[in-house]
């Protein structure tokens, strides 16, 4: 069987974690990678070691810096000469009041969730073929206020609209490129469990099967799209 290749932003915790758990146990070849969770990094490619008895590469690198970003592309490609899968997952988040917000936070969450998924992508696009894979939020495809997330949904709407105009001029290469709007998650910093019509929060497993979908061969007609996994949220 062809070796597959895929590398997933900031995988050490979270979200990140799971998706390249299910990568790997999709058969794919996922290195890790991180900023400042050094032990953590160390932690997890122990965990996979034992658990799928392959052993995965370490890179550390702060991806809202353009020469960190190069250097790790060529890193990668310098290991697995092209990827099948790219995931942009990297993207923190900030619950302040927009009238409170200073320019640090503002320009540190813009680079942080929109400014990594461009650098990334931009620099690996030579080299994917077949699946790019972001990390969204729900209703970002509507147009609405959110006095305290001003910042974060301005900047996974960025995202939205960066992924569906790479969708656009890649289609006919055959890579395909969507934005997974992901509500509350079990592992959310806030949980507005009222706002949402199933009363619960999304399971990592949950995303986990969506993203999987994206990534298979049933997915390879579907680019574009923002695909909301946020039990009615938003709606």
């Amino acid at each position: 069987m062809e070796k597959r290749f895929a590398f997933v932003s900031g995988n050490v915790r979270g979200i990140g974690r799971d998706l390249t758990l299910r990568l790997i146990e999709m058969g794919y070849i996922v290195p890790i990678h991180y900023r400042n969770s050094q032990q953590e990094a160390y932690n997890f490619k122990e965990e996979i070691r034992e658990k799928y008895m392959i052993d995965v590469p370490i890179f550390k690198a702060d991806i809202t810096d353009e020469k960190q970003v190069i250097n790790l592309t060529k890193s990668i490609i310098q290991e697995y000469k092209e990827i099948d899968v790219l995931v942009n997952n990297v993207g923190d988040y900030l619950y302040k009041s927009i009238l409170d917000i200073t320019l640090d936070e503002w320009n540190y969450i813009i680079n942080s969730n929109l400014t990594t998924s461009f650098l990334l992508t931009q620099n690996f696009l030579p080299y994917i073929r077949r699946r790019i894979i972001f990390v969204g939020f729900a209703g970002t495809d509507k147009v609405k206020a959110y006095p305290y997330t001003t910042a974060y949904n301005i900047a996974k709407t960025g995202v939205l609209i960066y992924a569906k105009s790479l969708a656009k001029v890649l289609a006919n290469k055959g890579i395909t490129v969507n934005v997974m709007g992901i509500g509350i998650a079990e592992n959310s910093i806030t949980k507005p469990i009222e706002e949402i019509p199933m009363r619960r929060t999304a399971y990592l497993r949950e995303i986990s099967d969506l993203f999987e979908f994206l990534v298979s061969d049933k997915a390879d007609y579907i680019t574009g799209q923002l695909i909301e996994i946020a039990g009615g949220w938003k709606l």
